[in-house]
């Protein structure tokens, strides 16, 4: 995976590229606007992009660019990178999890 963004994290920050919310159904419903605002209080699922030098310095199991995270809606700074693209910049300790997909 290359970092594309033009951006690298410093310390103890994490740079991932969060997913989009999907505002239907699987059965193709759309959602009326108050479920769309309370989806923005939820957690979601982003791709490490870039890590700082000392990301994840205290885990035992370190995840590496790449991988699948879950993070909270609110977590972080919304920057977008030199590829039009959106990414956040989030703390290594605002990652709720780790995903297995």
């Amino acid at each position: 995976m290359q970092n594309e963004s033009g951006m690298i994290p410093v310390d103890t920050k994490a740079l991932v590229r969060v997913d989009p919310v999907e505002v239907q159904t699987k059965g193709g419903i759309i959602l009326p606007d108050t479920s769309k605002e309370k989806q923005k209080y939820a957690a979601q699922k982003a791709t490490l992009v870039a890590l700082g030098a000392s990301c994840f310095a205290e885990w035992i199991e370190k995840p590496a660019r790449g991988a699948r995270v879950l993070i909270a809606q609110y977590s972080g700074a919304l920057i977008k990178g030199a590829d039009g693209e959106e990414y956040r910049i989030i703390n290594d300790e605002d990652i709720i999890a780790r995903l297995e997909e």
